[in-house]
């Protein structure tokens, strides 16, 4: 087509000068149009140029939004002690700290968190305040400070829909409730009442909206008594309802569930129905947890045709339990691609594994990438002490592998 403009316009100069040439006045040459076929079109970066009908063309990407999922964040004594004595050490070198300090068993992996544009974590345990009493299992309360040094960390999501969070009752899950919802941060799976628990939670990030929901199946047979306060149970008709209601107003729909059984690592029928069911009502992405093992990552084909990605288990990202198993965890992460005309959708899954460690006297507790965890620091994990539980790290990474195959990734 440009060689075409260029004959035109040779041949018009041609034109000119011959006429100069023969003592003729010279003469104004006409603007040429510029000559456009049916089938030409433009490239993408013209597609704002603000001459082209854009409705003619077909969306391109024009942005991506990183997500990050951490799995169960579980604050054994030993934990929540071996933050305490952080806090002291630091505090003895003058350092201004809080009573608590998670951050250094977090440091290697921060600047990955810290990288991505939103960051989810399943925090396992109750945060209802010291006069609760600090616990660990079987009902859980740990420091606030911990809450500080997520969303220090660059935590945007926090789930506290889990088997755990009636462990101290009415009182302790309200407290719990009030509390996050004070922080900067967005919380789901704990709900005021029936109007907050059909309310999703949604962030807004570059002209698109995500909606987020909590569910979990069981609290370990504790109910709550009389109170507004809402336990997200797993229902079918609340599942329905609530995510078809979701995908009605946000472009994207996440659902955080905590289900399965427990050291398992094939997902059960109940996970596999529940899954179909939260992607038929809308679901584009559903993140699993509560076995405290890996369980796989697949596509879920909806009724309509859309595909739901689903991780059945996370894992445990951080946890003083006994098997070595329990010890491999890691992030889930996506992208999530906006496009020129408004919609969006989910892609690029991998996951990074980690491990936990916690020393013979189950102290010094750490998280690290899976690739740069020390062969000499798995040979003195606490797991020894009670079930000789030892893996070394090309072991750790085998039993990943096998359960995630190609999605495991490195951090880079």
């Amino acid at each position: 087509m440009k060689t075409l403009k260029i004959n035109i316009l040779a041949a018009l100069t041609l034109t000119a000068a011959l006429i100069a040439g023969c003592g003729q006045p010279a003469v104004t040459l006409p603007e040429v149009t510029k000559i456009v076929a049916p089938d030409y079109i433009p490239d993408a970066d013209q597609h704002t140029a603000g001459n082209i009908d854009e409705s003619v063309l077909p969306p391109v990407e024009v942005k991506r939004l990183s997500f990050l999922a951490a799995g169960d964040n579980v604050i054994h004594p030993c934990i929540y002690m071996d933050a305490e004595r952080r806090a002291a050490a630091e505090k003895s070198e003058g350092l201004d700290v809080r009573d608590y300090d998670f951050k250094p068993m977090y440091a290697d992996v921060a600047d990955f968190i810290a990288s991505f544009d939103l960051a989810f974590i399943n925090q396992e345990t109750l945060m209802a305040g010291e006069e609760f009493g600090y616990s660990g299992y079987p009902t859980f309360n740990s420091p606030r400070d911990l809450a500080y040094d997520l969303i220090e960390l660059g935590f945007d999501i926090v789930n506290i829909a889990n088997n755990h969070m009636c462990d101290k009752g009415t009182s302790g899950l309200k407290a719990t409730v009030d509390f996050w919802k004070g922080l900067d941060v967005t919380m789901i799976g704990g709900y005021s009442d029936a109007e907050d628990y059909d309310t999703p939670r949604i962030i807004e990030r570059d002209g698109i909206k995500l909606a987020l929901i909590g569910y979990t199946e069981e609290t370990n047979g504790i109910r709550l008594g009389k109170s507004e306060l809402i336990v997200p149970y797993t229902k079918d008709e609340d599942i329905r309802r609530q995510v078809s209601a979701a995908k009605e107003i946000a472009d994207l729909v996440i659902v955080s569930v905590h289900w399965g059984n427990e050291n398992q690592n094939t997902p059960t029928k109940e996970q596999k129905r529940l899954a179909k069911l939260m992607s038929d009502s809308g679901a584009d992405v559903i993140i699993g947890h509560h076995p405290h093992v890996l369980q796989p990552i697949e596509w879920i084909e909806a009724d309509d045709g859309r595909q739901t990605l689903c991780i059945y288990s996370l894992g445990n990202l951080v946890s003083a339990m006994q098997y070595w198993q329990n010890m491999v965890g890691g992030f889930f992460t996506f992208e999530i691609v906006i496009m020129s005309d408004g919609s969006c959708y989910v892609d690029s899954p991998a996951f990074v594994p980690t491990a936990f460690y916690y020393g013979p006297s189950y102290f010094n507790s750490h998280i690290y990438f899976l690739d740069d965890y020390p062969e000499d620091m798995a040979k003195t994990h606490g797991t020894k002490n009670l079930y000789n539980s030892y893996a070394s790290p090309d072991d750790m990474r085998e039993y990943a592998e096998k359960i995630l195959g190609d999605y495991i990734s490195g951090q880079d």
